[in-house]
């Protein structure tokens, strides 16, 4: 669940829709994440496609919706040309002075990453998602808020289809705002996660069919200075596996983001983390990730932008176990990896914008985990044109 007390703003509202084309192309030199030992696959690949942003005011009410369909087509694999697939939409709905909230959801289409899927063919990965929430100020100073979603992930490759989930979530809480902006408050959250096709554990026979998790976390928005911004999620956690409680954990996760904008063109978002996270991959179904990244923009002029952003991830698993599966010291248990990219922003115009990204990625593997050791490097260069 996103931190409460967003930073981002409510759209201006225009009641427009906006039309949009792009066009881009990516070159990698180790499309498949290749390990160290084996001969890396480079390909480049193109994509061209348009949508539409819309957004609507019906009296206090907003809603909102993005449309993104693009052809992507490779030049050496081209068992792996796809339609990839945006679609989102967002009722942000209000009650008299109190009562907010949002209903909504997002449909997405992708091709899956191959870094945690040892297959050369095309894999699929869509992504669904339904939400609603909602927020009583029944006190200038104070607030209750619940939030109720759904999610579900689907693989396109009959080998990857143990890894298909859905994953109910609840939350409940409260907060204190401040007169200065910033807000502190405590919530409950239950998450229900489910396989459809059940997942077997080696060759034990044991049938993995979900896991549920039960959070108490502290949720604060702090503006410190009219500069400085931190939001803090985190608290106590425990995750229990169906099926196999050896794979049972709990311990603190949190998440910390800074954002910082000092006076000038700069922007610096840093973030750290410490959270269990459900894996999509062969021998492992979750994980605990820390991690921490940086991203800083700076406006160079009225049209052109630079980008920097690095990140750091360490995941410790717990794997199934059972016949099929090595017995590893516990450093084999867990992967890190690094990846920093570097990009440019120019906007010729007002409705043109072109885009220029590389990046390098690597990764430590895990033998418990079954993922490889790898590095990749690459760069991307698109353009997107909008109609008003």
């Amino acid at each position: 669940m996103a931190l409460v007390g967003s930073l981002s703003s409510t759209p201006a509202v225009s009641g427009t829709i906006q039309p949009f084309v792009s066009a881009g192309v990516e070159h990698d030199d180790n499309l498949f994440r290749a390990s160290e030992n084996e001969a890396a696959r480079a390909d480049t690949y193109r994509s061209a496609g348009g949508g539409l942003r819309f957004e609507r005011p019906v009296s206090r009410q907003l809603l909102t919706a993005f449309a993104d369909f693009s052809s992507v087509k490779f030049d050496r694999n081209s068992q792996l040309d796809y339609l990839r697939k945006d679609i989102r939409g967002d009722w942000h709905w209000f009650v008299a002075s109190r009562f907010d909230g949002h209903i909504g959801g997002y449909y997405r289409q992708e091709l899956a990453s191959f870094a945690d899927f040892d297959v050369v063919q095309r894999n699929l990965r869509v992504s669904k998602k339904r939400y609603a929430d909602g927020r009583w100020r029944f006190h200038p100073s104070w607030q209750l808020r619940g939030e109720v979603s759904k999610e579900e992930y689907a693989y396109e490759l009959a080998s990857q289809r143990a890894s298909d989930r859905t994953e109910d979530s609840w939350v409940a809480g409260f907060d204190y705002l401040a007169r200065s902006g910033s807000t502190a408050g405590f919530q409950l959250r239950r998450l229900e996660g489910k396989y459809p096709n059940w997942l077997t554990a080696g060759n034990t026979g044991m049938l993995i069919n979900g896991y549920d998790q039960d959070e108490a976390k502290l949720n604060v928005l702090w503006l410190a200075t009219g500069s400085t911004q931190l939001l803090f999620l985190g608290g106590w956690v425990q995750r229990k596996q169906m099926g196999q409680s050896t794979r049972d954990d709990s311990g603190t996760n949190a998440r910390l983001i800074v954002n910082y904008t000092p006076a000038g063109r700069m922007k610096v978002t840093g973030q750290a983390w410490r959270e269990f996270a459900a894996i999509d991959g062969a021998l492992i179904g979750s994980a605990l990730a820390n991690g921490a990244s940086a991203q800083v923009t700076w406006e160079f002029s009225a049209k052109i932008q630079g980008e920097v952003d690095v990140r750091k991830e360490e995941r410790e698993f717990k794997p199934f176990g059972g016949a099929a599966q090595p017995v590893v010291a516990a450093d084999l248990a867990s992967d890190s990896r690094d990846t920093r990219s570097v990009g440019l922003v120019y906007k010729p115009l007002r409705n043109i914008t072109i885009k220029a990204r590389a990046f390098q990625e690597q990764r430590s593997g895990s033998l418990a985990a079954g993922t490889n050791s790898y590095k990749a490097n690459g760069a991307s260069i698109n353009a997107t044109l909008q109609f008003n």
